[in-house]
């Protein structure tokens, strides 16, 4: 690839992102189908956190001139993102779970509705719903307490964004980048106190919290900010290229390592490793966007490609099918997994193409803009 076509790609998309998010994507599939094996692999949803506080906040990069924000275009794009398939994922499993074990729907109507209305995270904590359980034990929608915070900063980051623009409207860049870099700063915190002031933590309340996981929402957006206003940490830009190469080969071992030993139920986890891996994804981002030509061959490959683009799809439909296959009598057998995860890929790249008129189709120029960053990223 010439430097003019590279250039020409980036504008759609921030190369390396597709690896992290489909590192990010095994994680989790394989912390959800091996639980006892890759104990940490819900680490995953952290570079999930961090890649979506740093594209919506990238994705300013047009509006700041303007000073204002476009809430409707946002909420639309947003709402045709994350609800169509989410709708469909639930409907199907409550569909096949009435016919293969009715007695488990007890509860859905709760729920289904603590999904839609993106309190899913706190209806989970009301009902004890460890998500270090075995599956059988627990619902198929388990996971979703990840899509409850995703909504809840949907919602409310326009209104971080329309504030950020009157800050620097009235007070200038340096001081809007302060405001949300203090917030960024206390928000570090939050997690850590929680967790040392609890003689018997809740692993459950600390790990299913909002407030637990805004600082890897929150570092991401101010990284996105940063970039938005063409700042760089440019001490992570390297003359040499086997610097980035090897702290990318580092970021990928520490994250295998933390996926197979990081048990949710470890105190240190809370205390200290989330927010220390939320950092280092933050700087991996900026290693990977001030080193491209470096890490060039190292990331982007065709695999990881395509588990990023359907990586909304394999995350929804992974837990569902691991779930009711298992109540099904498939999870005992050898061949369990491969037909697991072909389901999983069938399922979410057909919902994508099945949805894409809606998701991708005939949209504004604006709208359009964020969405082929999302998903080609």
């Amino acid at each position: 690839m010439n430097s003019r076509t590279a250039r020409k790609s980036n504008r759609g998309r921030i190369r390396g992102l597709a690896t992290l998010r489909a590192l990010a994507a095994v994680g989790v599939l394989l912390y959800h189908a091996f639980p006892n094996v890759i104990k940490g692999g819900y680490f995953g949803v952290i570079t999930f956190f961090v890649i979506s506080g740093y594209l919506s906040a990238a994705g300013l990069k047009k509006q700041i001139p303007e000073g204002k924000f476009d809430f409707l275009s946002y909420y639309k794009k947003r709402f045709l993102r994350i609800y169509p398939g989410l709708v469909i994922m639930m409907l199907s499993s409550i569909g096949v779970l009435a016919v293969i074990d009715f007695y488990r729907l007890a509860n859905t109507p709760q729920e289904f509705l603590s999904v839609l209305l993106g309190y899913n995270n706190y209806w989970q904590i009301k009902m004890n719903a460890s998500y270090f359980t075995n599956l059988t034990n627990t619902s198929p929608f388990t996971h979703l307490w990840y899509i409850a915070i995703l909504i809840q900063f949907e919602v409310v980051w326009p209104l971080l964004a329309a504030a950020y623009m009157k800050i620097r409207e009235n007070y200038g860049t340096g001081f809007a980048l302060l405001a949300v870099l203090i917030l960024t700063f206390v928000s570090f915190f939050v997690l850590p106190v929680r967790m040392l002031m609890e003689a018997e933590p809740n692993f459950t309340s600390l790990y299913y919290g909002t407030l637990s996981r805004v600082f890897s929402l929150l570092a991401g957006v101010m990284l996105g900010l940063m970039h938005a206003e063409g700042l760089h940490m440019t001490f992570l830009r390297f003359r040499e290229e086997s610097v980035p190469r090897i702290l990318f080969a580092v970021y990928i071992l520490i994250t295998l390592v933390l996926y197979i030993f990081a048990s949710g139920t470890y105190g240190w986890v809370y205390a200290a490793g989330m927010q220390m891996y939320t950092i280092l994804t933050v700087v991996m981002i900026e290693v990977l966007v001030l080193n491209r030509r470096a890490l060039h061959f190292m990331t982007d490959d065709k695999l990881s490609s395509f588990i990023a683009e359907y990586s909304y799809g394999i995350y929804l439909w992974q837990y569902p099918v691991l779930f009711l296959s298992g109540i099904a009598g498939l999870a005992d057998k050898w061949y369990a997994f491969p037909v697991q995860l072909a389901m999983i890929i069938i399922l979410s790249v057909w919902m994508q193409k099945f949805l894409k008129p809606l998701t991708r189709g005939r949209k504004k120029a604006a709208v359009r803009q964020v969405s082929t960053a999302v998903q080609r990223v």
